[in-house]
Order: structure tokens, then sequence, then C-alpha cells
């Protein structure tokens, strides 16, 4: 597989599935959606950014372009576990997925500092961030498998079509 290409295929669909996932708690709970996002800002802007509930440029922009950069971040041992394989198996992707979701979830929430967390746990409750990390697994593994496809086809050399 093209290193590069998958990193941002995997990086793409993990993030945007997370924001997903994200979206859709914070609406389960009647509260706006994205204060899920605005709460990644709180590396700049401190724990109330997960308060802010309106779309805005300084809180949502700067949390959503974070998440999808720590969300290509991410897609680096993905992709490293994944291997160099141009097919690799189904179960490999799922495993790689697996892992790559665990390592991050440990890294954010056990092992750096407060301030650079993701920061949902300023929005939703721990349950919801579990489903956030799923989402991002199958985001993962979606992307390494499109990625995949579209390598396979005839044509095609770095594994996107153009």
């Amino acid at each position: 597989m093209a290193r590069g290409s998958l990193i941002a295929v995997s990086g793409l669909f993990a993030g945007l599935a997370a924001v997903a996932a994200l979206t859709v708690s914070a609406e389960r709970r009647n509260e706006s959606p994205w204060r899920p996002i605005n709460a990644t800002s709180h590396w700049i802007h401190g724990r109330r950014a997960g308060s802010q509930s309106r779309l805005d440029l300084a809180h949502t922009g700067t949390g959503f372009v974070t998440h999808m950069l720590a969300s290509l971040w991410w897609a680096l041992p993905f992709s490293a576990m994944v291997g160099r394989s141009a097919r690799p198996s189904p179960q490999r992707v799922i495993a790689a997925a697996f892992g790559t979701t665990v390592l991050a979830a440990l890294v954010d929430y056990g092992l750096v500092p407060k301030r650079l967390t993701p920061g949902w746990e300023l929005a939703l409750p721990k349950s919801d961030l579990v489903a956030a990390y799923m989402a991002m697994g199958i985001g993962l593994a979606l992307g390494a498998s499109l990625h995949g496809a579209a390598a396979a086809r005839p044509g095609t050399s770095s594994g996107l079509t153009g």
C-alpha cells in the first residue's frame, strides 16, 4: 500500500467517523452538536470551551482542525500496523484499527497532560467517548479498505483515483 495515501485516507475517515459519533452523542443528550468539537479547542481556550454551544471559528474551527490533525497522527501507527502489503487481510486491518484505537484512548486519556486530551469529556460522559473511539477504529478500517480497493483497480498507482 502507498503509505502516504493510506495515512491520508484512513486518517480522514477516522476523524470524520469520530466527529459523527460525537455529534450524534451530543444530539441524543439534547446538547448542541458543536459542544464536543468546540471542547477540543480547550488546549487554547481552557475548560470553558466544552460549554460553548454555538458554531464559531475560534472554537469549532480550532477544535475540528485539531481533531483532524490528531486523526492523521493516529493513522501513522495504524499504517505501520497494517504493513506494506498491497492487499492486507481484513483481519490485519481490523486488528490494526482496534490496536490503534486502544492506543489512542490510552495515550489521550492516560498519558498526556489534561491540556492535550481531546477534551470531549468536557462536553460528554465517558460512555460517549468510548463510542467516539469505536467510530474512529471503524473509520480507520473503512479508510484502509477503500484505499486498498482503489489501489487494486487497474490504472491506479498511488491508491487514489483522480
